[in-house]
């Protein structure tokens, strides 16, 4: 039986397959639960098995397996509202655990748009208008402007079918009030490129590099990874390409000279205090803004942690929680108001046709 147009769906947001490494867009999806619940929603995760929760972050969002939603009813037609991740699309929908996912009202959370054109297939402007245009795609999220503009000028979507979601930063990014000489990166992004400035720094007479520590960040929970950062003076970003770049908000927000790629996605980030973006493969480039900022620290500490300071601000203020709260409530407001819509028309449909 159908719901009531009147009654709101439930929102189930897939995360599946179950994996347990450092994700952060899968951290996200979890928090945007977190919100939803909230505002009042059913909301919740839908993971494969049974209790899987990622260990290396903490959330109070629900979660519930595949097959309970599917006993439950929560696929049934006008009861719920699921939320894809852009990288879904190249799987068939009509038959994705059992279910025909294709035929209910769905929400693309794009969390990186230039992995918009992964899987594709053979025939690419099919299977975007399959994914992107249905009529049961009420809206598509995404987390930063130029997301917004790819997904707007790129991909030829709609305004008013896109919402932009801010991804928050947590308070447990704070710098601490005694900070080593350390340089810390990721090393599971673009390691060829953190190899090739590794060894630039150590052979190419970067000025001012002595006594300091390269260290890479990995194999950690994120409340670790925190703690390192708050510790340390800079980040080097190797992300290329992100739709947003938690990490170097993160450090930003950690009182870290961000020195790097924004991917894109962080180019917003980095017009907020002193930290230096480098085009993708410009290593030289790379090596000399990193010799700026380890000058700062090394010739004018001062005024390099009064400005690093004002960035952490800047970070907290722009994106905090409350700023995050007001785009998912913003967004899911919309988001309801086009599932209404979707409900109305295919009841008529169904009534008209013969």
């Amino acid at each position: 039986m159908s719901r009531s147009p009147a009654v709101r769906p439930c929102v189930r947001l897939l995360c599946l397959p179950d994996l347990d490494v450092p994700i952060g867009g899968c951290k996200q999806l979890y928090r945007q639960v977190e919100h939803l619940v909230e505002l009042g929603w059913d909301a919740a995760v839908v993971t494969e098995a049974p209790g899987f929760r990622p260990s290396w972050f903490e959330s109070s969002a629900p979660s519930l397996d595949f097959a309970s939603c599917r006993q439950r009813g929560d696929f049934e037609l006008d009861r719920s509202i699921v939320v894809l991740p852009e990288t879904y699309l190249g799987i068939n929908l009509q038959n994705y655990y059992g279910v025909n996912l294709k035929r209910l009202a769905r929400v693309v959370f794009n969390q990186n748009a230039y992995y918009s054109y992964d899987k594709i297939g053979l025939q690419p402007l099919d299977t975007l208008s399959r994914f992107y245009d249905a009529p049961e795609v009420l809206q598509v999220l995404c987390v930063s402007e130029d997301s917004h503009q790819l997904l707007s000028r790129n991909l030829g979507l709609a305004d008013n079918r896109i919402s932009r979601i801010i991804n928050s930063i947590e308070p447990i990014f704070q710098a601490a009030a005694t900070k080593s000489d350390t340089i810390h990166w990721l090393p599971r992004k673009n390691p060829e490129h953190a190899l090739a400035i590794l060894l630039g720094l150590r052979r190419g007479g970067v000025r001012h590099a002595k006594n300091w520590r390269a260290v890479p960040l990995q194999a950690m929970s994120h409340a670790a990874l925190a703690e390192r950062l708050n510790q340390a003076r800079i980040f080097l970003s190797f992300g290329h390409p992100e739709g947003f770049s938690l990490p170097v908000m993160e450090a930003m927000a950690a009182g870290c000279w961000v020195v790097g790629y924004s991917g894109g996605g962080a180019d917003e980030l980095f017009r907020l205090g002193p930290s230096e973006p480098v085009a993708f493969g410009d290593w030289e480039g790379f090596l000399i803004s990193l010799q700026q900022a380890l000058e700062g620290f090394t010739l004018h500490r001062r005024h390099t942690e009064l400005r690093l300071a004002r960035q952490a601000l800047a970070i907290r203020t722009l994106y905090g929680r409350d700023q995050e709260a007001a785009s998912i409530q913003q967004a899911w407001e919309r988001i309801l108001q086009a599932f209404h819509h979707w409900q109305h028309n295919r009841l008529q449909g169904s009534t008209t046709s013969p």
